[in-house]
């Protein structure tokens, strides 16, 4: 199994593997501080591995500020405990702030855009980069209560995805993967404080300049091609995201946010 498909299983792999020896070297002692490691063809054949999965094992190492290089002495070990970390462990980009099974998305409106400085600037993408927008309620299915304001933002080329909408429980990126075969590769997500425009304050019950949670996301495929993204505006007491972190020193192979 490859490392890429070893990470997304959740199992280990094989430089984490042997960085947690190495780690377990260090804290019993057997690699005291000020001791330098072997050298990387040393440890290639102790762990049976690649040079380029030693030096992986190595920079997690490290970035946990237990080893550092030393002009001269080669890999030093500087501290038998790193710093704990708090890791937020994400295993698609599903979770990432995600909304309650019952609130689902409904098409308002949808209409082809060019980024404006403004919208350019809130997206992280060039001026005059076209766009299918979509705008979009997400509501509780019993209630009626609108949970936010979204405008989904896709290339043109996936504007067949809002005949989809409402229709469909999964995300939108998920729509894009499974109709064009596409993969996100990394997201990008932004939290402000806002008011909520005039313009969508009615469709959300609310009085203009409301106070909003804002969260956008940005949706990255090959060569970080930004494919989708979105801008939520939630009116205040609306819709709260709680956290919980878990202490260590790797995010156990998910999406990981340290």
């Amino acid at each position: 199994m490859s490392e890429k498909k070893a990470e997304k299983a959740g199992q280990r792999t094989r430089y984490q593997q042997v960085a947690e020896a190495l780690l377990a070297d260090i804290r019993s002692g057997r690699l005291p501080v000020g001791c330098t490691l072997p050298g990387e063809l040393e440890l290639v054949e102790q762990f049976g591995v690649s040079r380029h999965t030693v030096r992986e094992a190595l920079r997690r190492l490290e970035e946990l500020g237990l080893i550092g290089r030393r002009q001269g002495r080669g890999t030093v070990v500087q501290a038998r405990q790193s710093a704990p970390a708090y890791v937020q462990s994400v295993r698609s980009p599903a979770e990432l702030l995600q909304y309650p099974e019952d609130a689902r998305l409904a098409l308002v409106s949808s209409a082809q855009v060019r980024t404006g400085r403004r919208l350019a600037r809130l997206l992280r993408c060039p001026v005059g980069t076209e766009w299918m927008q979509l705008s979009c309620i997400r509501r509780f299915r019993e209630s009626k209560l609108e949970v936010c304001w979204v405008d989904v933002y896709v290339l043109p080329e996936f504007a067949g995805i809002r005949e989809l909408i409402g229709r469909r429980s999964q995300p939108v990126f998920e729509l894009i993967e499974e109709r064009f075969g596409e993969r996100i590769e990394s997201v990008d997500v932004d939290i402000m404080a806002r008011l909520v425009p005039p313009a969508i304050a009615g469709a959300l019950g609310v009085e203009p300049g409301t106070p909003s949670l804002t969260v956008v996301r940005r949706y990255h495929g090959a060569g970080k091609r930004l494919l989708e993204a979105s801008v939520a505006e939630h009116p205040g007491e609306r819709y709260t995201y709680s956290l919980q972190l878990r202490r260590g020193w790797q995010s156990g192979g998910g999406w990981g946010a340290a």
